[in-house]
């Protein structure tokens, strides 16, 4: 080693069943934007708890047949949305978008410098964030995973095509419609105040 810092793909290749320190450091990097990414396709933080491992369970025993054909954290996001989009088509209908739509956000309203020291702009910062979680909720599990990688993970549209493994034409579609519904749903409560249920 020259000390430099080894890349994911590095990592993935330098861990074994006996030393899983290259794997360790793998989840430690990847964890949090993986689970977040599940919550989002979710809607439950338990279960994307349990995708999010799941994930890196698959990643880790099939690590010799994956190529390095795109950033590690890509391939790690089509993991955990096969297996988030699975468990949806798994529970579908058991549980209406209205009980998940009551669970704490994780959603935050960004806010400029200062703004946010008035009490009542926070608050009201924290109720744009739910409104908006709650209108996330109610878009098909595909469109909330477009519109998450693209606005709150940065990603292009090729790497959320390759991500999600659908076409690049298929993934401006969602983003698209995903955003129309999402204006549509909120319009509501930014014309009269009505919540997002």
């Amino acid at each position: 080693m020259t000390g430099r810092e080894l890349d994911d793909w590095d990592l993935l290749e330098s861990a074994t069943a006996e030393d899983g320190r290259g794997f360790a450091e793998l989840v430690r990097r990847h964890y949090r934007a993986a689970l977040a990414f599940a919550r989002q396709v979710l809607g439950d933080q338990h279960k994307a708890e349990d995708v999010t491992q799941k994930a890196f369970v698959n990643v880790f025993v099939a690590r010799e047949r994956f190529e390095r054909k795109a950033r590690f954290r890509t391939l790690l996001f089509r993991v955990v949305v096969n297996l988030a989009l699975n468990e949806v088509a798994r529970v579908r209908g058991a549980r209406s978008f209205s009980e998940l739509a009551e669970e704490e956000s994780e959603f935050q309203v960004p806010a400029s410098p200062g703004e946010l020291d008035r009490p009542e702009a926070a608050a009201e910062a924290r109720e744009l964030g739910q409104m908006i979680e709650n209108g996330l909720m109610r878009l098909s599990p595909r469109h909330r995973a477009a519109l998450y990688l693209r606005e709150y993970q940065g990603l292009p549209y090729g790497e959320i095509a390759t991500t999600l493994d659908a076409s690049l034409a298929e993934v401006k579609i969602w983003i698209h419609r995903g955003r129309a519904a999402l204006q549509q749903i909120l319009r509501p409560y930014l014309d009269r105040g009505e919540s997002v249920r």
